[in-house]
């Protein structure tokens, strides 16, 4: 009896001594900070000066192997406002949140998340959660979208296709649907992308991307075109990038549209100053208007972005 208890342990702690080890990662701590101070000037109207957090915000990302062909990933992603305007509902907004899986196949996932065509500018937008921000002048489609699911393929030597599939989750209402084709491959990027019913019922969005890096010029286009029942308007974005020097990078951009304002122009000037890898400060100015009476609206301002 003793022998057979002897053996029972020895065959158990051989057997837990050649057990895989199976490694838990950690998820992923991130975030963002961005404020600026900025002065603000009306045309005919009052001028004031505010104090502005930029799409700051924190989150968690992660992913582990499923098996040896499927990997699992998720992020949870809130905005958060550093100005301290946020009243304590509103403390935390929800931003790319979500769930999926990636293997040979390519990757799905659901949740909330931008859509395809909002993905699709890339980096062309060089004042980006500024007043300069596309999403001020040229398009209404800067989407993040609830109840979404989305499929993209692996990388054709450089292209991604995507679709996202948003659900309506109402009888008789319309699901949304934005497609994307994007290719990014060493100093270019281009991308085509369209949206139905996301904006709205009946309404559809075209919108094409362009950019290309020079040695330390970078030059970037977007166009759009929106069909709202047959109602069309179209705008448009040019922006250019220069490194000076190490440090030092200038930028402009140039924007008109007529999608959410007739006659809408802007134009916006920037320097900014890297304090170290994820640190810079900047400086920005950015001039507006559109064809109703005293439209015209600028903004001058100074600010930080901590990334970690």
């Amino acid at each position: 009896m003793k022998k057979t208890a002897i053996a029972i342990a020895l065959t158990s702690a051989t057997a837990f001594a050649n057990a895989q080890t199976v490694e838990v990662k950690l998820p992923t701590f991130y975030g963002k900070m961005n404020v600026t101070q900025e002065f603000v000037q009306q045309e005919n109207d009052g001028s004031y000066s505010r104090l502005q957090s930029n799409a700051s915000r924190l989150g968690l990302k992660g992913d582990f192997a499923l098996n040896d062909e499927l990997t699992a990933f998720y992020q949870a992603e809130y905005q958060i406002d550093v100005d301290g305007d946020a009243d304590d509902a509103k403390a935390l907004t929800m931003r790319n949140t979500f769930v999926g899986a990636k293997g040979s196949f390519g990757k799905v996932q659901a949740g909330l998340f931008d859509t395809a065509l909002k993905a699709a500018q890339g980096k062309v937008d060089q004042f980006n959660d500024l007043p300069g921000d596309i999403k001020n002048i040229v398009t209404n489609s800067e989407n993040r979208e609830a109840n979404a699911v989305r499929y993209s393929t692996p990388s054709l030597s450089g292209l991604v296709l995507t679709v996202d599939h948003i659900n309506a989750e109402e009888e008789g209402a319309h699901n949304g649907l934005s497609l994307s084709a994007v290719y990014s491959r060493d100093a270019i990027y281009a991308a085509v992308a369209h949206d139905s019913e996301v904006e709205g019922e009946g309404v559809s969005v075209t919108r094409v991307v362009g950019q290309v890096s020079l040695a330390d010029l970078t030059l970037g286009a977007l166009w759009e075109t929106e069909d709202d029942n047959g109602e069309s308007a179209d705008g448009f974005m040019v922006s250019a990038a220069l490194k000076a020097t190490s440090k030092v990078a200038l930028k402009a951009q140039l924007a008109s549209s007529d999608i959410k304002a007739e006659g809408s122009e802007q134009m916006s000037l920037g320097a900014d100053y890297k304090l170290a890898k994820n640190a810079k400060t900047f400086v920005f100015a950015t001039m507006g208007e559109n064809d109703a009476e005293d439209s015209g609206v600028q903004v001058y301002g100074a600010g930080v972005e901590y990334k970690f």
